[in-house]
Formats: structure tokens, C-alpha cells, sequence
């Protein structure tokens, strides 16, 4: 495919950003596909005879793995809300988080599969530490995505709040009433 510009545009177009280059480039080959390509590629022409019609896919930029995360009714993002929301924890996300989780994941080349491998490895320490805690929400920011913090716990205020004044007809007498009253 002959280059549009000069040698030295085009190395500056590549430098700039190779990877997006390379997917579009491939994006591009990918649409010129036909059957006997594939053929020459290697398969079988009784299985290529098969195909009805040979449909290229496109690579996922980081918009559609943003939309990915947070559109569809079984996205990774709401699926993490409702786990930590039975245990009573607001999960939240910042909008510069779920790029960065998108990010991630095209520089990884995991694509949309990938993505749920990150958020595992993002919330594998809140999902140990939420349960049966007094943690009432958790917030994800983009440092945290990057590793460059620990996302951040909110904590709910005491279950006693008469216990400051020393009144203790509120208070269970013992573990089993406490259990039943947080249930």
C-alpha cells in the first residue's frame, strides 16, 4: 500500500502513536479479505466453502471498551456494584478510572476480555477486606487503576451512637443480640 506522504511523515505518524497506527492499518487490510485469502492462509477450501459470508472484526479503541464496561445490562461495572452492594458497599468509579481500566487493556491487547481480568486484580483486596466489615463504600480512581494508591474506604459511624453518653439501655447485653440487631 503505497504511503500518502513522505517517507519522513509517515515515521512521525508511527513514532506519534504505533499502536493505533498498526490497528488501523490491519483494520484496513482486514476489510480486503475474501475467501481465497484464506485459503492461502492455510485452511481448508472445504471449510472456507462453508463460510456463508468472511465478516472482518474491527479493534476496540478505547471508547468502545469504556462502553463495554459500563452499557450493556451485564457490564462488568454494574455486575461489581451489585456484589459489593449485598453486602451494603457503594461501589464507585471515576470517570477517568473506567478509561483507565479501557487504557489498560488496549495496551495489554486483551481486548474486551481482558477487561473483567483487570477490575479482578483492581478489586481483589476490597472484596476480601468489604465483607463483615464496618466499610460502607469504595471509591476507584484512576491512581488506583495505575497502582499508584489504594482505592479509598468509607466507613460507616458507630452502630451505638447513645454510647457516648453512657446510656446503655440501648446497647445488647451480648454477641448474639448485636448479630440479630445488625442483620
Amino acid at each position: 500500500m503505497p504511503s500518502s506522504g513522505s517517507s519522513g511523515r509517515r515515521a512521525a505518524q508511527a513514532s506519534a502513536a504505533p499502536m493505533d497506527n498498526d490497528q488501523e492499518e490491519r483494520d484496513v487490510f482486514l476489510t480486503k479479505v475474501q475467501a481465497r485469502d484464506l485459503v492461502e492462509f492455510g485452511m481448508i477450501p472445504e471449510f472456507v466453502g462453508r463460510f456463508p459470508v468472511v465478516v472482518p472484526f474491527h479493534s476496540l479503541n478505547v471508547e468502545m471498551l469504556v462502553r463495554i464496561l459500563t452499557e450493556p445490562k451485564n457490564a462488568l461495572v454494574p455486575q461489581y456494584k451489585a456484589l459489593l452492594g449485598l453486602d451494603h458497599v457503594d461501589l464507585t468509579f471515576t470517570e477517568e478510572a473506567i478509561k483507565s481500566i479501557a487504557k489498560l487493556a488496549q495496551e495489554r491487547q486483551t481486548g474486551a476480555r481482558g477487561l473483567r481480568a483487570i477490575i479482578e486484580q483492581l478489586l481483589l483486596d476490597v472484596m476480601f477486606e468489604v465483607p463483615g466489615s464496618d466499610v460502607k463504600g469504595v471509591h476507584i480512581t484512576d491512581e488506583c487503576v495505575n497502582g499508584q494508591c489504594s482505592p479509598t474506604y468509607e466507613k460507616r459511624k458507630d452502630v451505638y451512637p447513645d454510647e457516648k453518653n453512657n446510656d446503655n439501655t440501648s446497647k445488647p447485653e451480648d454477641e448474639n443480640d448485636k448479630v440479630r440487631l445488625t442483620q
